[in-house]
């Protein structure tokens, strides 16, 4: 089986991408708690043209430890049999840190010095900018690698972290702030964690689905670990709801990566992936934490975009 042209091209630029500090900006987004088959079945025509969905999994079935292997340098990992890109059996990491054990990875992309990647890239000439939305990234060790950290969302205050969130409460509202910071620098390495996925799935351009808000709720005193059995017609219904919002919300999230990807001032290796699943009562289990397939397979897609610059 070969490639057709267009895949063959793409391939090429994320190939000469993942081997050229000089040239590309990175950029690195991660859609919190979005399953995989919920983004498959999702209408998401901007990642779709960043390149093919892969279903990965993930070294975390929460926040905390994913985001460590991810900037332990790990990304979800591709188990599926893949052909043409660096997710194959001879290139597993588009990025390693020099400090991994050699035999690990023998042909990564981009080698990285320091204890993380964000120290990698700062080391290799990058100004690094990041911007979170769960409370993981409100205070702590996260935003203390960055040279620039930016945080919308709920606080350890009190405020319920099932609340509705509006317009300017997620990153990606941020994206002219975002790409500013982009511009002064002469390369960058932008993180974003988009929080529109979790739970409550409230997408910050339209009102809240009220149903939805209700179904929370309701299954809030349960998230993250206690055990309901969902035999009954009503938690059916719920997790099929709850399914469906996360669904609505990938694709709000799509539409404004949109803006992110054409504002972006320079040539990009994008990665775009999830930090964990979700379970919607699937074994009696409701939110994350939890080892089982819904939580620890995650969308994953790479790509390389032109910039403001040469799509002038």
């Amino acid at each position: 089986m070969t490639p057709g042209a267009e895949e063959e091209a793409r391939l090429s630029a994320l190939a000469r991408a993942a081997t050229s500090l000089e040239s590309h900006d990175v950029v690195l987004v991660t859609l919190d708690s979005l399953r995989a088959d919920v983004a498959a079945a999702a209408d998401l025509p901007t990642l779709s043209a960043l390149g093919p969905m892969r279903r990965a999994s993930t070294y975390g079935s929460f926040t905390l430890p994913a985001h460590a292997a991810i900037f332990g340098g790990f990304l979800p990992n591709v188990t599926e049999e893949p052909q043409w890109d660096f997710y194959s059996r001879e290139r597993r990491q588009l990025w390693r840190l020099g400090r991994a054990r050699k035999q690990a990875v023998p042909r990564a992309g981009l080698m990285l010095q320091g204890d993380d990647i964000v120290t990698g890239f700062r080391a290799a000439g990058y100004r690094t900018i990041g911007a979170g939305g769960v409370r993981w990234f409100s205070s702590g060790h996260f935003p203390k690698l960055f040279d620039s950290f930016r945080y919308w969302g709920p606080r350890d205050d009190g405020v319920d972290k099932f609340a509705e969130r509006e317009v300017g409460d997620f990153a990606l509202d941020h994206v002219d702030e975002l790409v500013s910071e982009l511009d002064q620098a002469s390369r960058g390495f932008l993180f974003v964690n988009a929080a529109e996925t979790h739970a409550p799935y409230t997408c910050g351009d339209d009102p809240a689905d009220v149903d939805t808000q209700r179904i929370v709720r309701a299954w809030s005193s349960h998230w993250n670990g206690a055990a309901v059995v969902p035999d009954e017609p009503e938690a059916l219904a719920d997790m099929a709801a709850l399914w469906d919002a996360q669904r609505a919300a990938a694709e709000a999230v799509d539409g404004k990566l949109a803006r992110l990807f054409s504002a972006l001032p320079r040539p990009a290796l994008v990665v775009v992936c999830a930090d964990h699943g979700e379970a919607f009562g699937e074994g009696g289990w409701w939110g994350h934490n939890q080892p089982m397939p819904e939580i620890m397979t995650v969308p994953l897609w790479i790509g390389v975009l032109p910039g403001r610059s040469a799509a002038a």
